[in-house]
């Protein structure tokens, strides 16, 4: 019993994790608050400053939610507005295919499915995700 429950806490806790960090990034101030979940923060404001200064208003939205201990997998509804040109070289995350792609205030919306582990209260080595860039595309007319 002392195991269920030890497992079901910790279940609790990976759910609260990533909804307090969907909270963070998705706030104004996002640099500030996203950074206690990281555990290369700067790697990744770099690279996500890029990305926010051409989806200013990126909203994520929780559609399913799944853990196993400290592991879990979250599907996103995604919501932005492709507000300026994206320049970012080498993205880590699948975010050059936007290179060359002209920002038009397009309004787009798109799933994203990741895969994570918490460790310490921050994202562990694990991570992975999935986005659909064919709606990301097809939301910009860059192909049909």
């Amino acid at each position: 019993m002392k195991a269920y429950e030890a497992l079901e806490t910790e279940e609790e806790r990976t759910k609260q994790f990533i909804k307090e960090y969907l909270d963070a990034v998705n706030s104004p101030d996002w640099k500030s608050k996203t950074v206690k979940y990281l555990r290369n923060s700067e790697g990744f404001l770099e690279e996500h400053s890029a990305f926010r200064k051409s989806f200013p208003d990126y909203r994520s939205t929780i559609q399913y939610l799944a853990v196993d201990g400290n592991k879990g997998m979250v599907w996103l509804n995604i919501e932005a507005t492709y507000a300026e040109t994206f320049a970012f070289e080498n993205s880590s995350y699948g975010d050059g295919l936007l290179r060359n792609v002209e920002a038009k205030n397009q309004e787009l919306s798109w799933e994203e499915t990741w895969y994570f582990i918490v460790v310490d209260g921050k994202f562990g080595e694990k991570f992975d995700i999935l986005k659909d860039n064919y709606a990301v595309l097809k939301g910009l007319g860059a192909i049909e």
